[in-house]
């Protein structure tokens, strides 16, 4: 039985508002609607961007950078954590993979590879760690976790041979070798942490779900998803596992399904690893309100975004305190849509920050996003 409440207050765990506001200035501004000393902070990231700094920061370890390649195979450098005296990496896919390193005309998932997310984890490898966390998320990518798995050895056949490092070639994969693969991975144990928990392949999957968002039309995600069923049924063939189903499989393209079948890796929601090591239940004892949040609330927000791995954490919480403990969860978002399936996930209330009157443009000024939080927050602190 955890503890009654002591105090009163309000735990904010808020994502960022993408292209906006970060996790940290949206808290900052939901914390002013209350008087002083009566909010916690959690930081929070449910595996994509961020998750790396994150989760470092919270266990007090430190950044290390590494050259990679972008989605295009540019070089860039991008940086992962080091935490347990350095014998546990923690790395984004996000970093090397992101959408966030391609302009608006350069996203293509025919064209973007994973490979820069394997060259880090290469490189942690030759650190000399015993654990790799990859949190899953936030990719220009829909290769499969190809490219990741051939930066660190992996090598994938194809009727015409063996295929080259960085290429997808749609529906011409027929087998895997793995008997080049980095030395390294035979002691190291690698967990997944992905943001959203759909298939590998078909209705609500890594292609249909989201290459659109990654430059795709119509005919592109028809013949990704097919390619990705085709992939498919070779990693479980090559695992012995069955690998479509499996939870975070289709996460960031589907490096989930990728480093469970050729890798090992246990998986998990990364919002609630992250939660566990913020001190969130903690947080929970002394507190009867949270607000969570991110920039655009749908109905993907619970297939595992934030929010809803936030709310799941809560109620789980409250349903080991037993029938006297209900804690109100509200939701606020920059831009909600789906408001009823929302509310009947779970919420006490879904709130919409920026008002109706207001244009994209003008909303999405931090300033005045900040604002906007803060001023639909007012009557919760009363």
């Amino acid at each position: 039985m955890k503890t009654a409440l002591q105090k009163m207050k309000a735990i904010l765990a808020i994502d960022s508002f993408k292209g906006c506001l970060t996790s940290e200035q949206a808290e900052s501004a939901a914390s002013k609607a209350f008087p002083e000393g009566e909010t916690i902070s959690i930081p929070v990231s449910d595996g994509g961007e961020g998750f790396s700094s994150i989760v470092t920061r919270i266990l007090g370890g430190e950044m290390k950078q590494a050259r990679c390649s972008d989605p295009l195979g540019r070089s860039v450098v991008a940086s992962y954590g080091l935490v347990g005296r350095g014998r546990v990496a923690v790395i984004d896919t996000a970093s090397a993979s992101g959408l966030g390193l391609l302009s608006r005309n350069e996203l293509n998932p025919l064209a973007a590879t994973s490979y820069g997310t394997g060259e880090l984890v290469a490189d942690a490898l030759d650190e000399g760690v015993d654990e790799i966390w990859l949190g899953l998320g936030g990719t220009a990518t829909c290769d499969g976790g190809t490219g990741m798995l051939q930066a660190i050895g992996y090598k994938f056949m194809t009727s015409g041979g063996i295929l080259p490092e960085g290429h997808t070639v749609l529906g011409n994969i027929i087998g895997i070798d793995s008997s080049h693969r980095h030395k390294a991975l035979s002691r190291c144990r690698v967990t997944g942490f992905y943001d959203v928990s759909v298939p590998f392949h078909g209705t609500g999957g890594a292609a249909r779900m989201f290459a659109p968002q990654k430059g795709a039309g119509p005919e592109m995600v028809e013949a990704l998803d097919n390619w990705m069923a085709q992939l498919c049924t070779v990693y479980s063939r090559f695992s012995g596992r069955e690998i479509r189903q499996i939870p975070g499989s289709g996460a960031a393209g589907g490096i989930g399904g990728a480093m469970r079948a050729c890798l090992g890796a246990s998986m998990n929601p990364g919002i609630w690893h992250v939660l566990d090591i913020a001190g969130m239940g903690h947080a929970l004892d002394t507190c009867d309100l949270v607000i969570t949040g991110e920039g655009s609330a749908d109905a993907q927000t619970i297939r595992g975004k934030v929010p809803y791995g936030v709310l799941e954490y809560v109620r789980k919480y409250d349903s080991e305190c037993g029938d006297e403990r209900k804690t109100k969860v509200v939701l606020a978002a920059g831009q909600v849509r789906d408001l009823e399936i929302l509310e009947s996930a779970g919420f006490d209330a879904v709130i919409q920050t920026t008002p109706e009157d207001s244009t994209l443009q003008e909303a999405l000024v931090p300033e005045t996003a900040m604002e906007n939080i803060t001023s639909a927050l007012k009557g919760f602190s009363e």
